[in-house]
């Protein structure tokens, strides 16, 4: 299913070194104009869009013609009347409404851009503006006699209609009245580096488990100027300015209440404290809220594959331990579709960006794999990304990750379940409907639990769990009516959202391999880079090759598409096509098997031959090609051990001259790559045989050899 993305006209597409901002998008594709040659329109369609943003040489920026982003790619200040005193905020409403005020008058044909005019009708326009600014005496809805009221008092005809002009210039944005006056005035450091640090211990002072008082914690803030001075006395340095009790009481007001808090009483007190109940965020669009949480499934399962399990004697099956894997779930908010799932050992960072991971890819596949019969086929980019404060989650890998990919990350504190309530309610639903069906439950505490053996019952294993868990959701909860959605299922939800909607546009292929890939570090050689037997070159490592002294570069691999690859040259990434052809779309683990199916073929040390691997790899069945896809969801997806120990077998590219030489075409030898077998010597002859034959000497040799045993250190 082809995605209907959804552009701004403020967004801009780079690809093969063409900049284009959108003109126009619509049901069927849109069309763009190229940046910097008006008049030059392309049009691509969804389907054509979704394989562009997939491409190496595209990249995708979002709002990059905006105002605010062109300011602040420029360093420039940005003005909003939250970030001024509230004395200027209020002047600057004030001003508004006056503004507002002449404008309504002026289109009734009170008042008029003249000095003359402005005088007769200076009342009439005090009023309006007294009106909308709430300072008159109809905005008080009681008052007592006598009590005063203050009003601001109209300044001249020049100064009002210079406020006009501006505001109307400025699209009637109140940032144009913004007084230049809030800019004046001394803004150097009242107290020195050394003052401000003491000063700022009271707050740490105040921050105690202990909860000392606020009067406590200020008098011991001026002992330390006292202890400071003292010591400053001695060496003749120059004193400190002591600040006064109220001075540092007004620092201590200005500590963060939540952090405060926080360290007075706990943190799980503070989140209670500070907790706003609420009924979550409202979100139309698709992929505009994603949320990701993690969860500890309601079931014993035996920890390993099914390949291992059916492999193994009944007494060591009696014996394999059982336990809960853990489950990560990203469910889109709008549609309440599930768009990434995976099993973890235990909750990590790893797992937790894997599964970050499948939220930008279709895993129909994944679906297929599972022998499912909807398609799972949600996904897109993320507008604003929502986890809770889980260590896998709040780890500098998971946010680094995040901030790559330009995503809005959303943190909740602790204890306000409603902040994230689409995920909770989706693990709620997934205890109430799947876990009773299964063996060996644990049920959600022991007093439920009871007597069940949930131990003794454990017999699913990994890639069960994998195909249980997928079929669920896939088959039976993306195709029920839900709740929230007034009886809509989730799959029809989508359908109707994206059709009206669209989706943000995923990262792109080389967003992608920044954020997700694999780092290595590689030297360069006259064919570029080597990674698992493939060279990857592009022009950027070609000059590097030859004009640069550094012979290490930084790479990124996508694991699930290894054709081509990130390289980092200076401080810049780009993209590496492989040298061979024929492996695009390929992952390491069919490159992996390829190779070891002709290593198994062939000997040990027969030399890898680039459009062999290439065959045995269209030979891997698709039942293996599934057991690959359901894999990598399980805790036993491809470590980066496997791939540093899989890399280091290949010291040579894999390569062929007659590739590089020119078209070979294939044997039509049926057997070329089968797997030749030596028959077995013949035995039949007697001890009394003949024994000149070719071979006696070989065999008196072999009966002479001496042979290695652990007695020979006797």
């Amino acid at each position: 299913m082809t995605l209907r993305f959804r552009f701004s006209n403020s967004d801009m597409i780079t690809t093969a070194g063409v900049a284009m901002r959108p003109v126009e998008i619509d049901d069927k594709g849109g069309t763009f104009e190229r940046v910097g040659q008006p008049g030059i329109i392309e049009a691509f369609s969804h389907h054509q869009l979704a394989a562009m943003m997939r491409r190496p040489d595209t990249t995708y920026f979002a709002g990059y013609f905006d105002r605010a982003t062109q300011e602040a790619r420029h360093d420039k200040p940005v003005e909003v009347i939250s970030e001024l005193s509230e004395k200027n905020a209020r002047l600057v409403i004030w001003r508004k409404a006056v503004c507002d005020a002449f404008l309504a008058l002026e289109a009734a044909g009170l008042i008029k851009r003249t000095q003359q005019a402005y005088e007769q009708a200076k009342a009439q326009l005090a009023s309006v503006t007294a009106k909308l600014v709430g300072e008159s005496a109809a905005a008080f809805a009681k008052i007592r006699p006598g009590k005063e009221i203050k009003t601001r008092k109209l300044p001249g005809s020049r100064t009002v209609l210079h406020w006009v002009r501006s505001y109307q210039a400025a699209g009637y944005s109140a940032l144009s009245l913004i007084p230049a006056t809030h800019l004046s005035g001394n803004r150097t450091r009242r107290w020195c580096p050394k003052a401000e640090a003491l000063m700022n211990q009271v707050i740490e002072i105040y921050a105690d488990t202990q909860r000392p008082s606020k009067v406590q914690s200020i008098q011991e803030t001026r002992a330390l100027f006292a202890e400071e001075n003292a010591r400053r006395t001695s060496t003749g340095a120059t004193l400190l300015m002591v600040p006064s009790a109220s001075s540092v009481k007004r620092r201590l007001d200005s500590a963060d209440p939540f952090y405060v808090y926080a360290k007075r009483h706990g943190t799980s007190a503070a989140a209670r404290k500070f907790a706003m109940s609420s009924n979550g965020p409202d979100v139309v669009r698709p992929m505009e809220r994603v949320e990701m949480d993690e969860n500890k499934l309601d079931v014993m399962s035996l920890l390993t594959l099914t390949g291992i399990w059916e492999h193994l004697p009944p007494d060591r099956q009696k014996k394999f331990e059982a336990g809960r894997r853990w489950l990560y779930i990203a469910i889109d908010c709008a549609t309440k579709c599930v768009v990434s799932m995976r099993l973890a050992d235990n909750p990590n960072s790893d797992d937790a960006i894997r599964a970050l991971r499948l939220v930008f890819e279709d895993k129909t596949p994944l679906a297929q794999a599972a022998e499912c019969e909807s398609s799972w086929h949600h996904h897109g980019g993320i507008g604003t990304l929502v986890t809770d404060m889980g260590p896998a989650f709040v780890s500098d890998a998971f946010q680094t990750t995040v901030a790559s990919l330009g995503i809005t990350s959303h943190l909740p504190p602790a204890g306000i379940p409603w902040m994230r309530g689409h995920i909770e309610s989706f693990f709620r639903t997934l205890g109430h409907q799947l876990m009773p069906l299964l063996a060996g439950r644990t049920f959600f505490d022991t007093v439920d639990r009871g007597d069940y053996p949930s131990e003794m019952l454990a017999c699913l294993c990994d890639d069960d769990l994998i195909k249980v868990l997928l079929t669920y959701i896939v088959d039976i909860y993306h195709n029920q009516p839900h709740g929230s959605l007034k009886g809509e299922t989730p799959n029809a939800a989508w359908k109707r959202l994206v059709a009206e909607h669209g989706t943000p546009p995923v990262p792109d292929g080389l967003t992608l391999r920044k954020a997700f890939g694999r780092p290595l570090t590689r030297k360069l050689n006259d064919e570029g880079v080597l990674f698992s037997g493939l060279s990857y070159s592009c022009e950027t490592l070609r000059e590097a090759y030859l004009h640069s002294p550094t012979r290490e570069v930084e790479i990124r691999v996508d694991l699930q598409d290894i054709g081509w690859i990130a390289v980092k040259v200076g401080a810049t990434w780009y993209p590496a096509l492989a040298n061979q052809p024929g492996f695009a779309g390929v992952s390491f683990e069919e490159l992996r098997e390829g190779i070891r199916a002709v290593r198994h073929a062939h000997a040990r040390a027969a030399k890898l031959d680039a459009p062999t691997v290439q065959r045995a790899i269209e030979r891997i069945s698709e039942a293996n090609r599934r057991a690959f896809a359901l894999r990598a969801l399980t805790p036993y997806h491809t470590a980066d051990v496997e791939v540093a120990r899989a890399d280091a077998g290949l010291h040579h590219p894999l390569r062929s001259d007659a590739q590089r030489l020119g078209y070979v075409p294939p044997s039509n030898d049926l057997l070329n790559d089968a797997i030749t077998i030596t028959p077995p010597t013949d035995t039949s002859r007697g001890p009394d045989s003949d024994d000149s034959g070719p071979g006696s000497d070989r065999r008196t040799r072999r009966k002479t050899r001496r042979r290695w045993g652990f007695n020979d250190g006797k």
